[in-house]
């Protein structure tokens, strides 16, 4: 009887093991990537598109509201169904955790030897600056992106994730110190230090204000990065300032000061979309996705950033899920959602033909090849038989 009951354990825990998502992939050294830094990705990756299934799919996701309270980032977490359901999703799904110190097999080092590197190269390259790390002088750090003084965090869990941590020339990662980010060059106009690294201006830091501009083709790397602590790891500290004793108890010690880490929800809004997604930053997604088992769901979807904070996305900017998600008329100010706005805009539309802020093509709801009261009175019929907002992933009719 006992043979059998420890074989029957045997059979139940192979069942579980081998239905775990990634569950046999995980901690494995992946391909390095192959991708080149700064070309826009407009597609999403197989990999990519198999994560998000069920209740976490992209047309369940954008059903959950964001924060009713933006005041401050602690607020903003609170009562907020959306970060709870992507806090869910990339904590339920990161199964193997990776080491902080050293090059040895699980270390960060040994990991970014493939998810850093560039075009296949044989070096990664250096967060911040995009100098590699093979390249003479350079002295490599291990950066917290998200300062671990300002952290429940030090060297382990949110402290060693390969989503958060990168590696960063040591004169970098020196300046950086723990500033808060923020926008320096065209608001001062002294007082703070401009470095150039391979001659284009590497980072602005302004010690007496405390903050730290890092290079315009990284901002958006840098904020897809804290938008990623801040709901994987519950960090508060985002862009207001929290007592230290809200801060999770992870590693907690006396260095947490509860500083937030970028100046202001719109400065962070704002590198994300001036900086898109690019094809490396997607390939590193996937690449970190075989050794942790989770992904940041912010390079995939940067718009839920925005539904995150109960803000409209900029409807112009580039996303992974641009070039693959369906888009749907009867969004005629391409919001995301078919609402009863979009009867006010197509009326709007006709009577002062301001075309430029709505898409012509969505508001033929009709296809008759013209924008008219029919096609309000069609979304405003729609409405009255669906439940609003209706979501991006039911169309009133594909275009």
């Amino acid at each position: 009887m006992k043979h059998r009951f420890v074989n029957f354990v045997i059979v139940i825990f192979a069942v579980i093991l081998f239905n775990t998502p990634h569950a046999l992939a995980l901690g494995k050294l992946p391909e390095p990537n192959d991708q080149p830094r700064h070309e826009t990705a407009v597609t999403l990756s197989q990999a990519g598109q198999e994560y998000y299934v069920g209740n976490n799919s992209y047309k369940e996701l954008t059903k959950l509201s964001g924060a009713a309270d933006i005041s401050d980032s602690y607020q903003a977490m609170q009562n907020n169904p959306l970060f709870s359901q992507l806090h869910s999703l990339m904590a339920d799904t990161h199964l193997h955790y990776t080491t902080y110190s050293g090059y040895a097999s699980n270390s960060l080092a040994y990991f970014w030897n493939r998810t850093d590197t560039v075009s296949g190269g044989d070096s990664y390259v250096m967060f911040y600056s995009d100098v590699l790390g093979n390249a003479n002088g350079a002295t490599l750090n291990r950066e917290h992106v998200w300062p671990k003084s300002r952290a429940s965090f030090q060297t382990k869990n949110g402290g060693s994730d390969l989503h958060h941590l990168r590696p960063a020339l040591s004169t970098v990662n020196s300046a950086k110190s723990d500033h808060t980010f923020g926008v320096i060059g065209g608001v001062y106009t002294s007082g703070y230090k401009e470095v150039d690294v391979g001659g284009e201006v590497c980072y602005r830091v302004h010690t007496a204000d405390d903050l730290f501009e890092c290079k315009d083709d990284v901002k958006g790397d840098v904020a897809r990065i804290l938008l990623y602590v801040y709901c994987r790891w519950e960090q508060p500290n985002l862009y207001s300032n929290v007592a230290a004793d809200l801060l999770p108890a992870q590693e907690k010690d006396s260095t947490d000061n509860g500083k937030k880490v970028i100046e202001s929800l719109d400065t962070l809004l704002s590198w994300c979309a001036s900086d898109p997604v690019d094809t490396w930053e997607m390939r590193r997604n996937d690449l970190t996705e075989e050794v942790q088992g989770n992904r940041n769901v912010f390079i995939d979807y940067p718009e839920l950033a925005w539904r995150l904070f109960d803000r409209k996305a900029p409807a112009d900017m580039p996303t992974p899920s641009s070039g693959s998600r369906a888009r749907f008329l009867g969004d005629a100010d391409t919001d995301g959602e078919v609402t009863a706005l979009d009867v006010t805009a197509i009326q709007r539309q006709m009577v002062d033909m301001t075309v430029s802020s709505y898409d012509a093509r969505l508001s033929d709801v009709d296809g008759n090849g013209e924008t008219e009261i029919i096609d309000a009175t069609y979304i405003a019929r729609f409405l009255a038989e669906t439940e609003i907002p209706y979501p991006v992933g039911e169309p009133l009719r594909t275009e």
